[in-house]
């Protein structure tokens, strides 16, 4: 297997292979250099080639892979026709809204932790704790102050809490009824590290959760399942592109939310499914465009921890992240 990327000066195909794929993808260069058009290359070898993708799109670029161009306007490019019936014949892009009934909406729910007690409590933890930055993000915590450290500390010490005692939060409701009666085990942990007066503000922000606009981010459209991303529930044979639209969200936080949530379960997906023996190495391209404002080099929006840990672990469960 290798994916075509161009061609030489020679005229001859210009080719990556597996093994060189199984690297981390960067591509870098000023405005209008053709960053993205040469990502949208890659992300069609590899649904060419048979394996899914999953794309963060803020502006509409790779979204427009929905569009099928005419053959004719493409062999000034150099296409030829095998190259342009086998993506447009097996692959198929979709395009989730979410937030939005506009195309296909797509809603997340950062409290299912469907599997995690399958994992080591190091993985929990850490599951919990990235879990909880996204929330209190969302929010609106700084997560550099004492006031965010605070919130991710009760909700990640709360998380692992029901876990350890089988509840099943499931939804923002639940999490504010144990927020306002704390379990006693969960009570002296943190009694320390949050006032009444934060507890109060906590219980409170949640709350406008679930009313409002804000609701349609958990409620409306497809339950984000990475399954069903990657269309491996799916009937159809042919090779699914998920292609989310981050426009449809009207704030920087809740594009930070959403990213982050979905490498959540990225993150917990690629740990409870390892290669398995016979595979080549590769089981999706998870590519975010534009990702600069996700992870700055010195401000911690609440997504950046989830990229740098999915970062230091996809390669080894065959996951290729691309930006």
């Amino acid at each position: 297997m290798s994916f075509i990327i161009g061609k030489t000066k020679e005229d001859n195909p210009a080719e990556l292979t597996v093994k060189t794929m199984q690297r981390h993808f960067a591509c870098f260069g000023s405005s209008g250099s053709g960053k993205t058009v040469a990502s949208k290359v890659l992300v069609e070898e590899f649904a060419r080639n048979g394996l899914p993708i999953i794309a963060f799109d803020p502006q509409g670029d790779i979204a427009s892979l929905a569009a099928k161009e005419e053959f004719e306007n493409l062999t000034k490019y150099g296409i030829d026709r095998n190259t342009y019936d086998s993506f447009y014949d097996n692959s198929e892009v979709l395009i989730w809204t979410p937030g939005s009934s506009k195309g296909l909406p797509l809603c997340i729910n950062p409290l299912q932790f469907d599997g995690i007690e399958k994992f080591s409590l190091e993985d929990q933890i850490r599951f919990f704790s990235a879990t909880a930055k996204n929330i209190a993000g969302l929010l609106g915590y700084d997560l550099d102050t004492d006031d965010g450290k605070s919130v991710d500390s009760v909700l990640t010490e709360l998380f692992g809490y029901c876990i350890a005692n089988n509840i099943r939060l499931g939804k923002f409701e639940k999490l504010i009824a144990l927020l306002k009666d704390l379990p006693e085990a969960v009570h002296d942990k943190i009694e320390m590290i949050i006032n009444i007066k934060l507890m109060k503000d906590l219980q409170r922000k949640i709350s406008l959760l679930t009313t409002g606009s804000r609701r349609l981010l958990f409620e409306t459209g497809t339950p984000a399942n990475i399954e069903t991303l990657l269309g491996k529930n799916s009937d159809s044979n042919k090779t699914r592109i998920s292609v989310i639209y981050l426009n449809t969200l009207s704030t920087q936080e809740e594009k930070e939310f959403f990213i982050s949530s979905i490498t959540q379960l990225m993150y917990q997906w690629m740990l409870l499914n390892p290669l398995q023996g016979g595979q080549d190495g590769l089981q999706c391209l998870y590519y975010i465009d534009e990702i600069a404002p996700f992870i700055p080099p010195v401000k911690k929006p609440a997504c950046k921890e989830s990229l740098m840990l999915l970062f230091k672990q996809a390669r080894k469960y065959g996951i290729r992240d691309g930006s």
